[in-house]
């Protein structure tokens, strides 16, 4: 079913201004303990501009900068751009006469303005190439010591900036353009309750953390791509030794498996084992065994795998004991029983290639079969289980653009929420749930949820599939996401096709394509509850 159409409103002169006034009232009256006297001074500042100033201000930090050319900046709404600019440097929200380097004020101007300029070494060349060697001028000037006529500013306080918007969001990568995006109706949100109790940040600690993993992250990344193996191993030290505090620890986890097995891969295995030593999330207990068995540590090695025999993560974990035990028993000289592989319905065909995918092909000779992969059951688990994704806890809801709770993705989402996997649905009769199913349908439909893709699915097809299955199958297909959502919500197989005995899900297979982990992941599951499920293997004639 196509995605209903939302008509989009004209937005008022000024909103982006409105929608940062409603950003930083949201802060100040959450955060205010948090703020530091730069933050302060700044709203301060700020809440004093006149009108055109302040939409001005509001204008250059949406836009690309950090530099501009008073003469590519034209708002209807501010007509005198000159003296927004002069209260702007007057109240030091924005420099009017900034140092720069002769790169910077090359990256401002056309190749064509460039040539009329005195001090640029005359040349044919590309403008890429004249950048790579004024990158070696080192001197900063203000724009009139480098020949411009144009007036340049920068807008102040970035920092500042990065900090209201994170305490607001709680994380940097959305930004003023979600409010956009929603006021056009492009995308819709839960009602969820928001208030000072639901504020994301406790201490400024750990705001302050949350910026340095940002920095770190792009660090990390630029080095990486870089190759710069000495940087890498420089990043490990402040990863190593901050005490991570609240919801930046999960973050800091997620940043040292990634670093660690970077340097791992590059010849730095005890610093990397130490990075994946500072967290147990995957795959940093899989990653430290194998450091171990390279380095002949079998005991150390040994213990890694019975900790995750004892409690895997996720899939990942458990299939990696499988793979991977019998390696170090052998030298261990210890005895291990194999582990059966799941026995996989299998069937093979030859047919003609048509013009569409291999799914297509497949579709087009079955009888009511659909090609909507993990789309189907994570629609299905996404309507059921809204009570549950959208139920109001601390933290969970800290602005009004969340697709999705704060804590979605962490082993405790539960049991934040009074609620255990084994009882989940103890009290949910399959009558409720296919209710649920309807009544969410009706009532949400538009409405942003990590599960349910609704462009791509119809209610009616909705109801018929979990129809098809008994409740006890449904429920065999829920367990296994609780047991990882983040993981486990993709590897579903690629078809699902109604029959007389209810339905089953066939994963299509092309010419040269293997199954994938949690494609044998979600077989296996299916296998063990008796969910129908087969491989097709297509070869083309």
């Amino acid at each position: 079913m196509p995605q209903q159409t939302v008509p989009q409103p004209d937005l008022p002169t000024g909103y982006y201004k409105d929608n940062f006034d409603r950003l930083l009232a949201t802060v100040v009256e959450r955060y205010d303990d948090l703020l530091s006297d730069e933050d302060r001074a700044f709203v301060s500042a700020y809440q004093n501009l006149e009108l055109p100033s302040a939409r001005l201000l509001v204008r250059l930090y949406t836009r690309k900068g950090p530099t501009f050319r008073q003469s590519k900046l034209n708002y209807a709404e501010i007509p005198d751009l000159d003296s927004a600019i002069d209260e702007l440097a007057d109240t030091v929200l924005l420099d009017a006469d900034p140092l720069l380097t002769a790169a910077e004020i090359a990256q401002l101007l056309t190749l064509a303005e460039l040539r009329q300029l005195d001090w640029v070494p005359s040349s044919k060349r590309p403008k890429s190439e004249l950048l790579v060697e004024l990158e070696d001028w080192d001197d900063a000037r203000c724009a009139r010591d480098w020949q411009l006529q144009d007036r340049l500013i920068q807008p102040q306080h970035w920092l500042t900036l990065r900090r209201l918007q994170l305490l607001y969001f709680g994380n940097e990568y959305q930004s003023l353009t979600d409010f956009v995006l929603s006021d056009l109706g492009l995308f819709q949100y839960e009602n969820y309750p928001l208030g000072k109790a639901n504020r994301w940040f406790e201490h400024s600690d750990e705001l302050e953390q949350h910026l340095l993993i940002g920095d770190l992250k792009s660090a990390v990344y630029e080095a990486r791509e870089a190759g710069d193996v000495e940087t890498l191993v420089g990043l490990a030290k402040p990863i190593l030794q901050t005490d991570w505090l609240g919801s930046a620890k999960a973050r800091a986890d997620r940043l040292a498996n990634r670093l660690g097995f970077r340097l791992e891969q590059w010849g730095e295995p005890e610093l990397a084992l130490q990075l994946f030593q500072t967290n147990h999330q995957p795959p940093a207990r899989e990653r430290r065994c194998r450091i171990h068995y390279k380095a002949e540590r079998f005991v150390a090695a040994q213990e890694e795998l019975d900790a995750i025999r004892i409690e895997p993560k996720d899939a990942t974990e458990a299939r990696f004991i499988s793979r991977f035990a019998a390696r170090v028993a052998k030298k261990l000289k210890l005895t291990i029983d194999p582990v059966a592989a799941p026995v996989l319905i299998e069937q093979t065909h030859q047919w003609p290639q048509g013009e569409g995918s291999v799914e297509q092909l497949v579709c087009s000779r079955l009888d009511d079969a659909y090609w909507l992969e993990n789309l189907l059951p994570l629609g299905v688990f996404g309507l059921i289980h809204w009570r549950w994704i959208f139920q109001p806890v601390a933290g969970a809801f800290h602005h009004p653009f969340q697709q999705a709770p704060a804590d979605l993705y962490e082993a405790d989402f539960l049991a934040r929420r009074g609620i255990s996997s084994q009882q989940l649905y103890a009290d949910v009769t399959v009558d409720q749930a296919r209710l649920w199913i309807s009544e969410n349908w009706d009532a949400k439909v538009g409405r942003q949820n990590p599960f349910v893709h609704w462009g791509a699915l119809e209610k009616e097809l909705l109801l018929r599939a979990f129809d098809a299955l008994p409740w006890q199958h449904w429920q065999a297909i829920f367990n296994h996401l609780w047991l990882d959502l983040k993981r486990h919500r993709a590897g579903f197989p690629d078809l699902f096709q109604f029959t007389a005995t209810g339905g089953r899900f066939i994963e299509v297979k092309g010419p040269g394509d293997r199954l994938q982990d949690n494609q044998r992941d979600w077989l296996a599951v299916f296998e063990q509850a008796g969910i129908d499920a087969e491989v097709w293997y297509i070869r083309y004639e």
